[in-house]
């Protein structure tokens, strides 16, 4: 197992570094060179062309001619676009942080899991960690494209992988401790087999509470983080706050301009009621008698009754 360990943390990563990283970079920069020379020799018969079309238009430009230097120009263009760099970028093959992340978990594994048989893999791991660092910086600036920013919370589904790679490795440590150190072999020859697996069990389910503990209790987030997401939250209440109470300002602002608009409209409409009142009893006064006329009192109450349903 040591040896099986070993050989994964040094050759197979190392290789997996070149095919991943180097290889591909080296690929892509034979196809650029390919393309660099195609790029040269069309280049080259553009400017034979025009040199012929000058020679050509000494005498007078034809229709034919015209033609030929719209396409010389067009296809002059598009060459020249096909040297920027934007273009350039859109050739590389898109960035796919999968394999990247499998690597990680899988040398995660292998440190908390496989750590008790060979203790110097977490030093290879870090040092294998620190390299496919740089590699896989500048393989993103210079052999893939840019990849677009996405806001997210975390890592994702990676994350509850390894929860479920830290308890494996509980298990697989205490079981490799328990069956291969001389200290519990000679504690399994004085108690028994069967008494050393209850032992290992018990110190197993030990090892998972104290996991259980220290994830529960510790923050994934410093303290430092955890107040600025506090204060920023505060803040946000507080501008929502003011700007309710701005709100309910405006609209106690309207509602009292309105108020005011109805008093003043409900005394114009005082004035023309007691306007046509008067009218009314002139007009009652200058008719003659006869039938079931109105008097005026009644004339006013019936105004009266029609000012009030109005106001209502």
């Amino acid at each position: 197992v040591a040896a099986a360990v070993l050989i994964y943390s040094t050759v197979a990563r190392w290789w997996e570094n070149f095919l991943h990283i180097a290889f591909p970079i080296l690929v892509q920069r034979i196809r650029m060179r390919i393309f660099n020379a195609k790029l040269g020799d069309q280049l080259r018969e553009i400017e034979l062309e025009e040199e012929a079309i000058a020679r050509l238009s000494a005498n007078g430009m034809s229709e034919e001619l015209k033609k030929r230097h719209i396409a010389v120009v067009n296809r002059r263009l598009l060459l020249d676009q096909a040297q920027d760099d934007t273009w350039l970028e859109l050739m590389r093959p898109q960035h796919d942080s999968f394999p990247e992340y499998i690597q990680a978990v899988i040398q995660f594994t292998f440190v908390s899991c496989f750590s008790v048989v060979l203790p110097v893999t977490p030093l290879i791991c870090l040092i294998n960690y620190l390299i496919s660092m740089r590699l896989d910086a500048y393989k993103l600036c210079k052999g893939r494209r840019r990849p677009l920013a996405e806001k997210t919370g975390g890592i994702g589904v990676w994350e509850h992988l390894l929860h479920i790679v830290a308890v494996i490795s509980v298990l697989t440590n205490c079981w490799l401790i328990g069956f291969t150190s001389e200290q519990f072999i000679w504690i399994g020859e004085q108690v028994g087999q069967v008494s050393l697996f209850a032992i290992v069990v018990c110190w197993e389910h030990v090892m998972l509470l104290i996991k259980y503990i220290m994830s529960t209790s510790i923050s994934p987030l410093p303290k430092t983080v955890q107040d600025a997401m506090k204060k920023e939250r505060h803040r946000l209440d507080e501008q929502r706050n003011k700007s309710m109470r701005k709100r309910g300002r405006r609209s106690q602002y309207h509602r009292q301009s309105e108020s005011q608009k109805l008093l003043s409209q409900s005394g114009s409409d005082d004035l023309s009621i007691a306007s046509s009142m008067e009218e009314s009893e002139c007009s009652f006064e200058e008719l003659p008698h006869h039938g079931s006329r109105l008097t005026p009192k009644q004339l006013r109450r019936d105004l009266d009754v029609e000012k009030c349903l109005y106001s209502a």
